[in-house]
């Protein structure tokens, strides 16, 4: 019973806030959670890897025709691409797709070879990639004597809206040094997987398609491309949208469903009808975007280009994505009003949306805080200041530089001053210039305690404190019991009748309702102020992708009769299912004296989904009697053939019954190829890594020679505390060391042991057993 208990402790620690890696892996790379659990935060993330903007690459591309330019150049029009062989951190990539790219980036560059070049990675082989990316965009920093607006203005962004990531890249072409480049992340695949639950959607380019006629007109702002209303028929968009990707036969319904709505629907009916096909809060975030960095290429100008529309999949809604961001914070538009070119009826999204008041403040909202959070001109002239440092000399030395290294060093003071303008502008705005609620102290309360986790089927409470000058109009909580997706909004109050403390003393509080176990609930605040305006302000103030956050704790079960007795998850020889396959499998038992119904059972991997696969209803299995599960995501080969996989590295499986309560669950580490993870004793012991008995008793009468010193230590990587479990009784003691070599832990060897490691600091450690020793992580 005591392994059970503690294997059963380590799954509630599993399924706590950020610390389970199933759930990180469950979530886009741009989203997480905060070390304490209690908000889902989105694009906050350090760029890594290709993008890591601490490291400037070098990119040499080497093209076997000695009039590759003349080449590039006859191709720019059909934008087809000359192969080449590039090579980065001295790796070699083959045939590589290289082609001119941009429009009066490229066009209005004249005679210079300072052009901006498109690298396509698969163009031959469609597998290969550079750290994982596809495509490699190097921009030529048109009319941007600083090279750092795209570079700046994308950073900075995309902690409120999905952008693109980039980082400087030093480019040589044929042996010549082409100077610097910013590598501008696509908008592809990839990147929408970064940012939302899937890639399934679809993608929009809002540009006219290459070799299109286009369409009568041509003038920015002529209604064409800004999701305006052209009619039912869906070939009357074709002319102005670029369809980059989708998964769907009809996907061009929906691009006319998200514009009829937005435009033609009553503006006092907007409120209701818009949210199911515009996710209005990213919307409003974009335009706020766009707007405080005076981007003159993109929606806000335009008006029909130079923009993305992406529907997603999990949603069914609609989201404007930032795309060419190099002419931002120009002089001569420092001076836009918050609400430029909304008066404009070819501009829905402006127009249409700043007309709701709701809508309007929520906007000014996102305004302020980006315009306190990144405008800030002390942290924002910082980064400029350490963005020319790290390009600087590269910039002198650049021979293809369409301009002169004294306007690159002027050009930062140009910025800063933009930065200066531009808040005085907004300042001087009345609409902008409100007293905001002030909100703080916001929690979720569970049995009267602050943020504990709460258990299925009981409200939760909030409590919030708002305080404000001009009077408070209303506070409401937002919540939703998913991921992604609409919020519910609820009144808070400050009557002593809503778990709030005493009547008038400025805090709010109201109940989040029940959910079932397993469930994520997000929240947050809005409070609005008293004035005509009704001001808002909200807590956090990056809502809604900032977000409070719980997880419904799942109950457990005082009992079951069903168990997981045994698995493999590196079955390669060992064990060949109904198909001759040798695939991933879970064996389930039945040790007691009495026939069990396996109707409304669910095996799964996934926390967030504690009913992924459901085991076949009318399943019975009699006393004493073993089932097998393949893990093998292969519906097709039989009823009894799950829809996951099974890691050999490790992860977590859990077993609930009817009632949604966990039955039985097991975590493991690293395992042995063609060995299965087995209780021993069969049925009620501690698991451990031995022959497979497949179907059968688990008490082995010997143990395979090769794992008579091999331990099983998991989880790994862990902040809390790890297992170690033996194949057979190991003679002496365990330690622990860290990586200075310092003795960390020390006891006597034990068959199955848990090992503490609260209060240790992050970073590797190496656990000693007789002669084996192996590494564990420690994180934060």
């Amino acid at each position: 019973m005591k392994g059970k208990f503690t294997s059963l402790l380590l799954v509630l620690a599993a399924l706590s806030f950020c610390s389970h890696q199933t759930v990180a892996q469950s979530l886009p790379s741009e989203m997480h959670f905060t070390a304490d659990g209690r908000m889902l935060m989105l694009g906050d993330n350090a760029n890594t890897g290709l993008y890591d903007q601490s490291t400037i690459r070098s990119v040499y591309l080497t093209f076997s025709q000695p009039n590759y330019w003349t080449l590039l150049q006859n191709n720019y029009s059909s934008q087809t691409d000359l192969i080449a062989t590039m090579v980065v951190d001295g790796v070699t990539y083959d045939s590589v797709g290289v082609r001119f790219k941009g429009q009066t980036s490229y066009s209005m560059s004249g005679t210079s070879q300072k052009k901006s070049f498109n690298i396509s990675l698969d163009y031959l082989k469609s597998s290969q990639r550079l750290m994982g990316y596809r495509t490699l965009n190097l921009n030529n920093s048109f009319q941007d004597p600083s090279f750092m607006r795209e570079v700046f203005y994308q950073s900075q962004i995309k902690k409120h809206i999905p952008a693109a990531k980039s980082a400087y890249v030093k480019l040589y072409i044929n042996g010549a040094n082409w100077g610097v480049y910013p590598n501008v992340q696509q908008l592809n695949g990839d990147f929408l997987k970064e940012w939302f639950f899937s890639n399934n959607g679809t993608n929009w380019r809002a540009d006219k398609p290459p070799g299109s006629p286009g369409g009568p007109g041509g003038g920015w702002g002529d209604g064409t491309a800004a999701l305006n209303y052209l009619g039912a028929d869906s070939s009357l968009y074709k002319p102005y949208y670029t369809l980059k990707s989708t998964d769907k036969l009809t996907p061009w319904s929906d691009l006319v469903n998200t514009a009829n709505v937005l435009n033609t629907t009553p503006l006092a009916n907007l409120p209701t009808s818009l949210p199911a096909v515009l996710d209005i809060d990213r919307t409003l975030w974009f335009l706020a975007s766009e707007n405080l960095f005076s981007d003159d290429d993109g929606y806000i100008y335009k008006g029909k280009m130079d923009y993305y529309a992406y529907w997603e999949a999990e949603t069914g809604r609609m989201t404007p994505l930032e795309y060419d961001g190099n002419s931002v914070m120009e002089t001569n538009f420092a001076t836009w009003s918050p609400f430029y070119n909304e008066t404009k009826i070819n501009y829905p999204l402006m127009n249409r949306l700043f007309a709701v008041p709701e809508y309007r403040q929520r906007y000014l909202a996102h305004l302020r805080t980006i315009m306190n959070d990144y405008f800030n001109a002390t942290s924002a002239g910082a980064k400029l200041d350490a963005y020319k440092a790290q390009i600087d000399t590269m910039v002198q030395n650049d021979p293809k530089k369409a301009t002169t290294y004294s306007a690159f060093v002027s050009e930062v003071q140009v910025l800063k001053n933009f930065m200066t303008t531009r808040r005085n502008t907004y300042n001087a705005n009345t609409e902008y210039n409100q007293p905001t609620p002030a909100i703080a102290a916001t929690a979720f309360y569970f049995g009267g305690i602050a943020w504990q986790q709460p258990n299925p089927g009981v409200p939760v409470n909030v409590r919030t404190t708002v305080t404000s000058a001009n009077g408070i109009s209303n506070v409401y909580l937002y919540y939703s019991n998913a991921l992604v997706g609409n919020f519910t909004r609820i009144a808070m109050y400050d009557d002593g009748l809503h778990d709030d403390g005493a009547t008038g003393d400025g805090v709010y509080g109201e109940a989040i309702p029940a959910f079932a176990a397993g469930t994520y609930v997000r929240f947050y605040i809005e409070a609005a102020g008293n004035n005509t305006a009704k001001t808002v302000s909200y807590d956090p103030p990056g809502a809604e992708h900032n977000v409070y956050t719980y997880l419904i704790t799942p109950a457990l079960a005082s009992v079951s009769d069903v168990v997981i007795n045994e698995l493999m998850a590196s079955n390669t020889t060992a064990v060949p299912d109904n198909f001759g396959e040798f695939d991933d499998w879970i064996e389930l038992y039945n040790k007691s004296g009495n026939s069990v119904d396996l109707t409304n059972f669910h095996l799964t991997d996934n926390p967030l989904n504690l009913t992924k696969w459901k085991i076949p209803a009318g399943t019975v299995m009699p006393p004493n009697t073993y089932l097998i599960v393949w893990a093998d995501e292969d519906s097709s080969q039989g009823p009894f053939h799950a829809n996951f996989k099974l890691s050999s590295l490790g992860e977590q499986v859990w077993l609930i019954n009817t009632a949604g309560q966990i039955a039985d669950s097991i975590s493991w580490g690293q395992q042995i190829t063609d060995m299965a993870f087995a209780r021993v004793p069969n049925g009620t012991g501690n698991f451990l890594i031995q022959q497979h008995t497949y179907a059968a008793n688990n008490n082995l009468s010997s143990i395979a020679p090769s794992v008579n010193k091999a331990f099983a230590l998991y989880p790994n990587p862990t902040n809390q505390a790890f297992n170690l479990n033996f194949a057979v009784q190991p003679i002496g003691s365990i330690q622990v060391y860290n990586a200075q070599g310092r003795l960390m832990h020390m006891q006597t060897a034990m068959l199955n042991q848990i090992i503490s490691v609260e209060g240790w600091p992050a970073g590797i450690y190496l656990v000693r057993a007789g002669e084996v020793t192996r590494k564990v992580v420690v994180k934060e």
